[in-house]
């Protein structure tokens, strides 16, 4: 529920944030900083907001996050001039850095064996709230471009104070700051362990996918504008479609996929959804035939990204679930942040179907690269039981890495 309203929140000021910059006396240039700004904010905070969670305990910065987000929202309702629309953003983006404490609260709350299903309802949360907030903030805009706002910070604000009341702690906090972040305590420490395989390699995996998921997403409505003149309306059905699509697939398919095939192969799947996608929308004829791939890439990052987040937690102890979640989350915002500027690049300067073709490239490479996770080997213990064994036992009591032969 807290991701839910959070990314809400997010999606209802989404469609009137252009407008509203504009009718401040924004270029167009200065709308896209904007937009730009949160992704920026929420990449450098993911990473902190998980450490500190580490130490201090997931229930208080989830409670501080939707705190946070309220303000922020209730600043875009107020604000009268640009710089006060950027304050709004770059707190906005600060307080949705919490997506990391909320997959470690997962992490830290689940056996191995659902963590996958149960990292796919965190993001089938996010999915709907941001289906649901365009909405939304489309309705009540009506009644003035701040109003939206205010909207967002009262959601917030209720599902703060009822987290207050219903939220329990996942893991206690630690007495001494650094103790209890494990090896991520110190930066170096994280930096360490960031580029530990097989760590490394998941975070590769992550980077491609994700880089190729937004290229195709950034330039969806501008390829099919300029190839086969669609307007807003029907894009505006397909976003519906791709979002339904990847609620459907995080709700109620992924765990399913993932106890049959395992994640390593969940995340192979994935990759090939964006493939197929990326690679075959260029080659459609028409509108609609294209418009048939969306449930496809849809159902690519419905898989890959969840299945990869369970992936990157079995991979680190459980004192550090929150920093290593966290620096996923930043590899992920550097793939949301530099896609677009390539893709957008490549559309005016090569050809409209540049894009779709380099992230074609980068899908499958990350489908060649997901060959290589090893093997997960979990522990014999009780289905039910869970696994917060200290970080020395791990090889002998939860996961063993099986290198490939």
């Amino acid at each position: 529920m807290a991701v839910l309203v959070d990314m809400m929140g997010f999606g209802i000021v989404i469609p009137v944030l252009p407008f509203y910059a504009l009718e401040l006396g924004a270029s167009a240039l200065a709308v896209t900083a904007l937009i730009a700004s949160f992704s920026l904010m929420q990449m450098v905070a993911t990473p902190l907001w998980g450490r500190v969670s580490d130490r201090r305990g997931r229930r208080p910065l989830i409670i501080a996050g939707l705190f946070a987000s309220a303000i922020s929202y209730l600043i875009f309702g107020l604000a009268n001039s640009l710089w006060l629309l950027l304050l709004s953003r770059l707190a906005a983006g600060a307080a949705g850095g919490t997506i990391s404490v909320a997959q470690a609260y997962v992490a830290d709350a689940t056996t191995k064996e659902e963590r996958a299903h149960w990292m796919g309802q965190i993001g089938a949360a996010s999915g709907l709230g941001v289906m649901l907030g365009p909405a939304v903030g489309g309705f009540f805009s009506r009644f003035g471009l701040g109003t939206p706002g205010y909207v967002a910070a009262g959601l917030c604000l209720v599902n703060a104070v009822a987290a207050l009341f219903l939220l329990p702690e996942s893991r206690p906090p630690k007495g001494t700051a650094g103790v209890g972040a494990g090896e991520t305590a110190t930066l170096a420490g994280w930096i360490r362990v960031m580029g530990r395989y097989p760590l490394s390699l998941l975070l590769g995996v992550y980077f491609l996918g994700i880089s190729s998921f937004t290229a195709i997403t950034a330039l969806l409505a501008l390829y099919f504008e300029r190839r086969f003149g669609i307007g807003a309306q029907d894009m505006g059905i397909l976003f519906t479609v791709a979002g339904g699509t990847t609620v459907i697939v995080r709700g109620a398919l992924l765990g399913m996929l993932v106890r049959r095939f395992g994640e390593p192969a969940t995340v192979r799947l994935g990759a090939l959804g964006l493939l197929l996608s990326a690679a075959l929308i260029p080659l459609m004829p028409s509108f609609w035939m294209a418009a048939l791939l969306t449930p496809v890439y849809a159902f690519g990052a419905g898989t890959l990204f969840p299945a990869l987040a369970t992936l990157v937690s079995f991979a680190t102890d459980s004192e550090s679930q929150g920093s290593v979640l966290g620096g996923s989350q930043l590899v992920g915002g550097l793939g949301r942040v530099t896609a677009p500027l390539w893709a957008g690049w490549l559309f005016q300067h090569v050809h409209i179907a540049a894009p779709y073709q380099v992230a074609a490239v980068a899908a499958a490479t990350s489908m060649v690269l997901a060959f290589r996770i090893p093997t997960l080997r979990r522990a014999r213990a009780s289905a039910g039981a869970r696994e917060d064994v200290p970080p020395a036992t791990r090889a002998e009591g939860t996961i063993q890495v099986v290198p490939r032969k």
